[in-house]
């Protein structure tokens, strides 16, 4: 028997396969579990073409608005001047192009358009078939961009814990809110430029003054009136 700083070496050799032995039968009750990656890797917020539409009935009597129906279509050509890309298209029905209700939408178009400081070249029209004799109404459409809705289901069961891993949906939540609050979902594509910085304006504004140049905004040219004896 050999003896190590006064203890036996086959004592220390049978703690060695305990410990060896402990070790692996931990390992086999472990399983896989993978890392998942960034929440906002997880959760991305997407943006895709969407079409707004507004239909308005006007019969070949004339068209007739309630004053909720006016203001739908205020609100409806404010958010056109907004948010919309490309023309505003106004679709009639073929059986009533001619109509005096059609005319007098497209005119009420233009109208609203130059009240919120549009032209009427925005107005694309075109026909759509129609069967004679049933009211159909004329189309208002344009594109935007929207942020995709985000499916933020629960797959799994939340009291499952023990892993210590977050859900697969961890944050779902957050980023569904966040593509709801979004009112330009173009900023997602690329940011609005910037201003120069004060700073910056500072040192233009110096490097005038040691020139001689104007320091003072400048303002348009101002209308002159002239009077004739």
């Amino acid at each position: 028997m050999k003896y190590l700083n006064g203890l036996k070496l086959r004592s220390i050799s049978k703690l060695a396969l305990m410990v060896t032995i402990g070790a692996s039968v931990l390992s086999a009750c472990s399983t896989y579990q993978p890392t998942l990656g960034a929440q906002s890797e997880r959760n991305k917020i997407t943006v895709a073409q969407t079409i707004e539409r507004l239909e308005l009935y006007a019969p070949a009597s004339g068209l007739k608005l309630s004053a909720r129906d006016s203001d739908a279509v205020s609100d409806f050509l404010y958010q056109y001047a907004q948010t919309g890309q490309g023309p505003l298209y106004v679709n009639v029905p073929a059986n009533a192009a001619q109509g005096l209700g059609v005319r007098q939408t497209q005119s009420l178009l233009n109208e609203r358009l130059r009240a919120i400081g549009l032209s009427g070249g925005a107005l694309q029209t075109g026909q759509y078939p129609s069967r004679p004799g049933v009211p159909a109404p004329v189309v208002v459409s344009y594109r935007r961009l929207a942020t995709v809705p985000i499916d933020c289901s629960v797959g799994s069961n939340l009291i499952r814990t023990f892993n210590n891993q977050p859900q697969s949906n961890f944050g779902c939540f957050q980023a569904a809110n966040l593509a709801a609050m979004i009112d330009d979902p173009r900023q997602l594509l690329a940011p609005h430029e910037f201003d120069a910085l004060p700073a910056v304006k500072r040192t233009t504004t110096i490097e005038n003054y040691i020139k001689g140049e104007p320091t003072a905004t400048e303002l348009p040219d101002r209308q002159q009136i002239t009077v004739n004896e």
